[in-house]
């Protein structure tokens, strides 16, 4: 399948690696279905909709905290049919602004990825974790 990219353009994606979140990404509630995008050097990713043009830069929380640490709930487990702990791949939203050294991450709405099912939610966790984390000097990205 071929879908249009924000950052690479047209690209072919297997249509079995769409990632399906079935009440969207909070503030986008009715976009469905996204391919995660990346280079392999890089350590940010791109949550593309395959719908539309729209995409999220997420990272791997723990390269910006390696102390990031929360529960899934026991209802998100179940919503997203994840069975072990190895189907789990964790994301957050970047925000990578002209200033590089101000690039930061949302660890208060992370986004969980059920890779086998590939089912996904993004949750809310308390207001004990940021929702503006900035990482620059603490990982020299």
């Amino acid at each position: 399948m071929k879908i249009n990219t924000n950052f690479f353009g047209e690209i072919e994606i297997d249509e079995k690696e769409i990632i399906t979140f079935e009440k969207g990404m909070i503030g986008f509630e009715d976009i469905k279905k996204f391919a995660l995008v990346g280079e392999a050097d890089l350590f940010v990713e791109w949550l593309q909709s395959v719908d539309e043009p729209t995409s999220f830069a997420v990272m791997d929380p723990f390269i910006a905290d390696t102390e990031y640490s929360f529960d899934i709930p026991d209802k998100v487990l179940e919503e997203l049919n994840i069975k072990d702990k190895s189907e789990i791949l964790i994301r957050t939203v970047v925000v990578i602004p002209e200033d590089i050294t101000k690039i930061r991450t949302n660890l208060q709405a992370p986004v969980i990825i059920n890779t086998k099912e590939k089912k996904a939610m993004q949750i809310l966790l308390d207001d004990t974790y940021p929702m503006r984390y900035e990482f620059y000097e603490k990982v020299g990205v």
